[in-house]
């Protein structure tokens, strides 16, 4: 037994010095190809940006700076207060468009600002419809209420602050388009038949005018008609109610004529 320990020992102690051989080889391998003494491996990469990310960063900043330039540092152009500029629309303007619907204007003839510069004709104005309705009863008409509130000047927009004054050679209050009221207009419409059935019934009684004894009969067909044409005219307002009024179309090419209300600043 004491025999069987001793060879188990001496096993165990033998493969620990042989893996401590073994490791100490390749140790020894590893310093001779890699010769660490003399540190040979490559350098790392440089992180300097080359010349090529160079130009390309400053062509970034380059073309940032421009556009900031652009859109920050233009000259501005002072328009006074009161300045008359005819447009003329490039869409259909009516009644049925929402309120928010952005149009757009071409100016028909150049203005010129405080410092001389003259704002050619052709240049993009844009409004807002800012409310609307259609025709509605009680002889109302329709509404559209224009706002033109930007100017396109060298590709860039400035907002302004005008009224329409006019529109289709029409004169505007309040930048208001209005449908015709027709409430009077169907009032009369309304009566037409208590006319026809007075005038109907006036005929009828002339007929027995030339006859003295029979000229008492006349007074019926009169008294009927004038009956009638009292019962229209309690009605015809009533009916009239419930008439609408004409409605706003105004189609492209048409004329406005705006005006500014306050001073006007102008990039470009």
């Amino acid at each position: 037994m004491k025999k069987f320990i001793s060879t188990f020992l001496f096993i165990c102690f033998s493969s620990s010095v042989f893996a401590v051989d073994f490791d100490s080889s390749i140790d020894s391998n590893i310093r001779k190809e890699y010769n660490v003494e003399e540190s040979t491996l490559p350098p790392l990469p440089s992180s300097t940006p080359s010349s090529e990310q160079k130009k390309n960063t400053h062509e970034v900043k380059s073309t940032q700076q421009v556009q900031k330039i652009y859109n920050y540092t233009g000259k501005t152009y002072k328009v006074k207060s009161g300045t008359k500029v005819i447009l003329t629309s490039k869409s259909t303007i009516s009644d049925w468009l929402p309120r928010g619907s952005k149009v757009g204007f071409i100016s028909q003839q150049g203005f010129t600002t405080k410092d001389g510069t003259i704002i050619p004709a052709g240049t993009t104005f844009r409004g807002t419809i800012t409310d609307s309705h259609r025709p509605q009863i009680t002889g109302n008409g329709g509404l559209v209420e224009l706002k033109i509130d930007e100017i396109y000047f060298n590709g860039i927009m400035s907002p302004i602050e005008t009224k329409v004054s006019m529109a289709n050679s029409r004169k505007i209050f309040r930048s208001d388009i209005k449908g015709e009221r027709k409430y009077w207009r169907n009032m009369s419409k309304a009566m037409t038949p208590g006319k026809k059935v007075f005038g109907a019934t006036q005929t009828c009684a002339s007929v027995f005018y030339p006859i003295p004894i029979i000229q008492i009969i006349a007074i019926v067909p009169l008294t009927i008609g004038a009956v009638v044409y009292l019962v229209n005219a309690v009605a015809a307002p009533i009916i009239s109610i419930f008439a609408k009024g004409g409605s706003v179309s105004l189609p492209a090419g048409t004329q406005f004529q705006i005006k500014t209300t306050k001073e006007v600043e102008i990039r470009g």
